[in-house]
């Protein structure tokens, strides 16, 4: 839900383990934001990040594979084309990259073939690799309103603030895990408007490793080298930190919470606290469609509502990348830590 302006927070829960993560997220100056907290695709980077390197490193420790140094570099490009005022705006998502650099004493084939494993059981990748369109439902005032135009959701979805009546309270008081910022400014390549009409590009990229000691990987986001820098730090047992998948998860519908907010202001659709449930699934490796389940109240119409969810859906770029085949482009560079 939001929590004005552009800054949300959301509630991800781990079906495994059952741990809840609240988290809080806001943009920086291209949407006039406070930058208080990580934006929403820096979530989804951080966690597509994570995934890859906690994967490289179970896939290491199954090969009893000693890795002297993990560090994975992960970039992915999206843009925006049309205006957003006009209602025709569409994300664009570009080609990512994965840059992978290891050092440990084997040869360059057993590395490589435990890359390549890695990176064949990663979830957030294979979501990115394949076309897998979100289902949606919507809930207006209370009443289902049917969804149009998009792919339909059949698993019930509660509306957040039904199932959190009460507010939640926190269990554990140190939030060692929370997002460490880098403020080295806030001057971001390129600043969104919502009257734009050519296609507006950027990168986003991710750097860090594994902590050998702990099992945490750091992720550390920007979206440029002069933006305000954050660190997100995961644990793939999601103990100490969220799963690489619960930043991945929350990211998502960070992003397209954002997008509607974007929609509801420039259309002064007078609607209350608008929120959502997302369901995310992730198999043992590969990924399953989204199911997003829309919440909306005020003095708004089936039509608008309707209209506002397929806004939010065609511009928000996370469901973008996971609708469609994103090119890849990986590297490996492996050191020895020994002359065999």
């Amino acid at each position: 839900m939001g929590l004005g302006g552009f800054q949300k927070e959301g509630l991800a829960r781990d079906v495994r383990t059952g741990r809840t993560w609240r988290l809080v997220c806001d943009e920086g100056a291209y949407l006039n934001g406070a930058n208080m907290a990580p934006a929403p695709l820096a979530y989804w980077v951080a966690g597509l990040h994570g995934d890859i390197t906690a994967r490289i490193a179970e896939a290491a420790r199954e090969a009893r594979v000693v890795l002297d140094e993990l560090d994975v570099v992960v970039t992915q490009g999206f843009g925006v084309k049309g205006s957003f005022a006009k209602g025709e705006a569409t994300a664009q998502v570009h080609h990512m990259t994965c840059d992978v650099d290891l050092v440990c004493d084997e040869d360059e084939t057993t590395v490589r073939m435990l890359v390549e494993q890695a990176l064949g059981r990663s979830s957030a990748m294979a979501a990115v690799a394949g076309a897998h369109h979100g289902r949606f439902s919507l809930s207006a005032n209370g009443r289902a309103t049917p969804v149009s135009n998009l792919p339909v959701c059949t698993e019930p979805l509660a509306d957040p603030f039904l199932e959190h009546a009460q507010r939640p309270e926190p269990v554990e008081t140190q939030p060692a895990a929370a997002p460490v910022p880098h403020p080295e400014g806030d001057k971001p390549p390129v600043m969104l408007t919502d009257d734009d009409d050519g296609i507006v590009s950027w990168r986003i990229r991710t750097d860090g490793g594994l902590d050998p000691a702990t099992g945490l990987v750091a992720s550390h986001v920007w979206f440029s080298e002069n933006s305000a820098t954050w660190t997100c730090l995961s644990d793939p047992a999601n103990e100490a930190a969220p799963d690489p998948l619960v930043h991945f998860s929350i990211g998502t519908a960070f992003c397209f919470h954002t997008q509607l907010c974007r929609y509801v202001s420039i259309r002064r659709i007078p609607v209350d606290a608008p929120r959502l449930a997302q369901l995310s699934r992730f198999p043992t490796s590969g990924f399953e469609p989204l199911d997003t389940g829309l919440f909306l109240h005020g003095q708004v119409s089936a039509e608008d509502a309707t209209n506002l969810m397929s806004a939010a859906a065609n511009t928000c770029y996370a469901h973008r990348a996971l609708s469609v085949e994103v090119e890849q482009r990986v590297s490996i560079t492996h050191r020895r830590t020994r002359t065999p």
